[in-house]
Parts: structure tokens; C-alpha cells; sequence
């Protein structure tokens, strides 16, 4: 997802490991992601980000009695490639667009072209910063399709930042709303919540119950918790989060149509990361 901060709109390189303990929940999953951005200066003030995102991801829903074969419906990845492009417009606006085309699957048969998808983002960020260097304000307008959503159509999203004191800030809208702290120049603590989510190709489908054919599963999750991010150096911060669901959505589906939709239970969900920021 596009996002801003100092004229940024992605993280240069990332690698994270996000763990639902299924001890905790009737579903367990993990996700191991690493992903780069490599930056071209275009013009002055206008950049191309081109990078990849690869995601190997281990999804297991847990029963009493199994609902379905799950030996192939349990591990899957997702290759991403990130085209990004921004540029500066005037009064402190700036245009960026992002194009990720994308593979997602279980792979037992090679690369096919239902494993082939496409996401994308525009949004317009006006930043503004106040007399005092404490103080800053963001605005995000923009315009998101993501196939991970329920209902995989364009719609718009606002999201808005302030830094209202040298210790405090939120960050309220879409994708993300946050309550933050800053401790000191390397210390931050966070309340936010968040949403988790993968849509993949299962190849070879997937006999449901005796009565439906699935071919590709849908996990989306809404998280709210405690992040913390300790600051490294000026680019480099790594950050851990403790969090709960608090909404959790599976669908095995046959194109559009939903086969099997099990009730999840809400789940303590785990996050460690680094990234590298502009």
C-alpha cells in the first residue's frame, strides 16, 4: 500500500515474520516477507520506485473434523513486483501511483495464469509542516483496488497525520489509524489497528465436504494492538507489535462464489521486523 512520510511512499527494504500462534485461536498462521525498492530520480522532485515484495506464507485452519484435504491448501507465496511513481505538484502537494502486478499460489504445478494478480493505489499527499519543527500535518487522498478485499473494487480512502506535540501523534483513516508516542529520538510506542490479509490460487482445487471444488482461498484479518519501533539510525528502525483480531474472515472460493466460509475465532497475533525508510 502507498503510504507518506517526508516524501516517502515505501520503505527502501523490509523483511518481517508475522505469527498466529494456533494455540491461541482454531486457525494458526505465519507470514515471512522481505521485500526492496530501488529509486530513480526521474527529474527533480520525480521518482520511480521499482522493487518486489516475496511473501512465503503458512495458513492452517483448525477443527475437530477437517472440512477439507488441506496437504496442498496450507502453504502458499506471493511474488510481488512494486512499480512506483511520484512527483511534486505545487502548494506542498505531491502525485504518486502504484502498480503491483503479482503471483500468488501454492505452486504444485508451476506458474498458471490463475495465480496472476493485480493491485493498485493513486493518492495525492499534501504535508505540511508548522512554525515549529514539533509540529507536522499530512493528508492522504487517494484511490486503492486490491484483489485481498472482500469486494475487489476500486474505492477511495482518506488518511490523515498530525503531530500535534514534540511527544505525540495519530494517524487516523485508511489503511491504518494510530495513537502514538515518542519517547525520544529512537523510542516510539503505538496504538493502532490494521488489517491482514492474502488471496492466492490453489492449483489442483480443493474437494470441499464432498460437495464444492474450490480454487482459491481469501484470508482477511483486522488487528488492534501495541506497536513498538526503536530507531537504528536515521534510515533503519525495527519495530515489534503485539496485537489481537478482532475481525477474521476465511473464504474458499470457486471464482466468485463462496464454497466453505468456517468461523474463525479472534486470535493474539505477533510481528517483528526491519526496514530501511527514505
Amino acid at each position: 500500500m502507498l503510504t507518506s512520510g517526508h516524501g516517502q511512499l515505501l520503505d527502501l527494504a523490509k523483511a518481517e515474520y508475522l505469527y498466529v500462534p494456533g494455540s491461541s485461536s482454531n486457525f494458526e498462521y505465519h507470514r515471512q516477507q522481505i521485500e526492496a525498492n530501488i529509486p530513480f530520480e526521474v527529474k527533480e522532485g520525480a521518482y520511480l520506485f521499482v522493487g518486489f515484495d516475496y511473501s512465503r506464507i503458512l495458513f492452517r485452519f483448525q477443527e475437530a473434523e477437517d472440512s477439507y484435504d488441506k496437504t496442498h491448501a496450507e502453504n502458499f507465496q506471493s511474488i510481488d513486483l512494486n512499480l512506483t511513481y511520484t512527483f511534486e505538484l505545487q502548494n506542498n502537494w505531491r502525485f504518486g501511483i502504484q502498480l503491483s502486478p503479482s503471483f500468488n499460489s501454492n505452486f504444485q504445478s508451476g506458474i498458471t495464469s490463475g495465480d496472476f494478480l493485480v493491485n493498485g493505489v493513486m493518492a495525492f499527499i499534501k504535508t505540511k509542516d508548522g512554525s515549529l519543527s514539533k509540529k507536522r500535518n499530512r493528508l492522504i487522498l487517494g484511490l486503492a483496488y486490491s484483489t485481498t478485499t472482500r469486494f475487489p473494487i476500486p474505492f477511495p480512502f482518506i488518511n490523515y497525520y498530525r503531530k500535534f506535540h514534540q511527544k505525540w501523534s495519530y494517524t487516523i483513516g485508511a489503511p491504518y489509524t494510530n495513537f502514538q508516542f515518542h519517547a525520544t529520538e529512537k523510542h516510539r510506542f503505538k496504538i493502532h489497528a490494521e488489517g491482514e490479509a492474502f488471496n492466492a490460487h490453489i492449483q489442483e482445487d480443493l474437494l470441499i465436504n464432498d460437495f464444492g471444488i474450490a480454487d482459491r482461498i481469501r484470508v482477511f484479518l483486522i488487528n488492534v494492538g501495541f506497536r513498538y519501533e526503536y530507531k537504528i539510525s536515521e534510515h533503519i528502525e525495527s519495530y515489534l507489535v503485539f496485537s489481537r483480531t478482532v475481525f477474521s474472515d476465511l473464504q474458499l472460493r470457486q471464482g466468485k462464489d463462496v464454497v466453505f466460509q468456517p468461523s474463525l475465532d479472534n486470535a493474539l497475533l505477533l510481528r517483528i521486523g526491519i526496514r530501511c525508510k527514505i
